[in-house]
């Protein structure tokens, strides 16, 4: 566990979603003195404040119905999500799973493990975000791979240039224009839809 992961979990606005009993107080004082800035809500909210980075939920059986509302309203990404359950059984599971905890905080609620769960749900959160960015940015890629293949056969078939041609053309225009070659591609591929119909009028 890294000392910058630590460090950053002060910075952490969290939310308390218990009733306001002993235990409720208990784990608000404790989250406040590892640095976290902390707030209590119970009843269930319809939503969760904004700026919300870290959500405990206690998952009380008569409060499904609420919970599953909050839930449908989280934004994206959603918050870290911990757990708070007392007992095991079909249902608690189930809402636990589709909440999306990351860790799980048992009842009674003690001060030993409270810290390491939250930076492993922390830790596992921000990997999640992590691997959630690089695969847009992949796709991106394969698309933009995708729209660069398409121009340069347009280019070859109306100009009977080589695929090294196609490309220098491109690169060129990208370069005196000073935009990305996927810009290019994308105009001479709205041009190519454009003409269609005209030349299919012809």
């Amino acid at each position: 566990m890294s000392f910058a992961l630590l460090r950053d979990l002060r910075d952490l606005k969290v939310l308390v979603i218990h009733p306001w009993t002993s235990e409720g107080e208990f784990l608000v004082d404790h989250l406040r003195r590892i640095g976290c800035t902390v707030s209590c809500l119970w009843p269930v909210p319809a939503e969760l404040p904004h700026g919300t980075d870290v959500v405990f939920l206690a998952m009380e059986d008569e409060a499904r119905p609420e919970i599953e509302r909050l839930l449908k309203s989280f934004p994206n990404p959603a918050p870290t999500m911990l757990a708070i359950v007392g007992y095991e059984n079909p249902s608690t599971l189930q809402i636990v799973l589709e909440s999306g905890a990351l860790a799980i905080v048992e009842r009674p609620i003690k001060p030993f493990g409270l810290l390491t769960n939250l930076a492993i749900a922390r830790n596992l959160w921000l990997e999640r975000q992590k691997l959630v960015k690089e695969a847009r940015k992949y796709k991106r890629k394969v698309l933009g791979d995708q729209k660069l293949a398409r121009a340069k056969a347009i280019l070859m078939a109306n100009r009977g240039t080589s695929e090294n041609e196609a490309y220098r053309e491109m690169r060129d225009q990208a370069m005196a224009r000073r935009v990305p070659i996927d810009e290019i591609a994308n105009s001479i591929i709205n041009a190519e839809q454009l003409l269609r119909p005209s030349q299919k009028h012809d």
